[in-house]
């Protein structure tokens, strides 16, 4: 090992947890990726993610988390953050590293994406929002959560599908391809059985049908081009929202980020740029700024 672990980036979701580890110079040395990290759904699964992220991280380097961890600066870009009871619980962790600190998946990614200057993030992944970063201040649009909204996401694109299908079946919704295509993929051919799988589910699991709506959507069927044009539409407000702050200047992050690029407006789709940084690399500019 020819440089000693001295940060971890962290950028948590709700779908997966990334680490980085980077030396005294920020070079990075390694990476790993562990479970969900939205700390506002489950905060001990976000600890547990983040603390495995890490350690499959340092493994990599030939260390282990508990020799290390006492010398470890780490820095968390977290979904969920905005939710005040989640933040008190990361507040309160009890943490094994010389210093954590932590703020939202949206800031961290922005921080990243631009190196701290003025610009704009948006992410589509399981959940979505864009933020502007403006003269060091941050401004979020979206992100209220998959109940609230997080529209054009992988979850509300999955959820409003099935919503949509529900009512097919009622005769009331129209019965398309897309409805076809998802009772197949499913193994699923009664309302009850939708019923039964999905009332309770988590935002990931309807986030899973996700690519396979916008694939009817590129094949033209009707129902799944009405979900994702009006999912990219809401996108593509929030998004020129963000820039009327921050300039001209649009990185877009999450899994859902490059599918659904092509159903951004043109306008939007004209500022696009890519990031300089990761999010992981935003967080731990997101703690440097706190220490100078």
């Amino acid at each position: 090992m020819t440089s000693a672990p001295k940060y971890i980036g962290i950028d948590g979701g709700g779908t997966k947890c990334r680490a980085v580890v980077y030396d005294s110079h920020f070079s990075e040395l390694s990476s790993a990726i562990a479970g969900p990290a939205n700390v506002a759904k489950n905060d001990h699964k976000a600890f547990e993610s983040m603390l495995d992220a890490s350690a499959q991280a340092l493994a990599l380097l030939g260390t282990n988390l508990t020799e290390t961890a006492a010398q470890l600066y780490v820095s968390a870009g977290l979904a969920g953050v905005n939710v005040p009871c989640a933040a008190s619980s990361l507040v309160n962790w009890q943490h094994p590293f010389a210093r954590f600190d932590f703020t939202t998946d949206i800031h961290s990614a922005t921080l990243g994406a631009h190196d701290g200057s003025n610009g704009s993030v948006i992410i589509i992944g399981t959940g979505s929002c864009a933020a502007a970063l403006n003269n060091g201040n941050i401004t979020q649009f979206g992100g209220h959560g998959f109940n609230l909204g997080d529209k054009g996401s992988g979850a509300w694109i999955g959820k409003t599908a099935l919503s949509k299908i529900l009512e097919s079946f009622d005769g009331v919704g129209q019965a398309t391809q897309l409805r076809e295509h998802l009772c197949e993929a499913l193994q699923l051919t009664q309302p009850s059985q939708f019923v039964e799988i999905y009332n309770q589910a988590p935002s990931t699991k309807y986030a899973a049908l996700a690519p396979l709506v916008l694939k009817s959507a590129e094949q033209g069927d009707e129902l799944a081009l009405k979900i994702v044009q009006q999912g990219a539409n809401y996108l593509s407000a929030i998004a020129e929202k963000a820039m009327a702050i921050s300039g001209k200047k649009l990185v877009l992050v999450g899994g859902l980020s490059h599918a659904m690029l092509p159903w951004l407006s043109q306008d939007v789709n004209a500022c696009v740029i890519d990031p300089i940084h990761s999010p992981e690399r935003g967080a731990v500019i997101y703690q440097q700024n706190l220490l100078n």
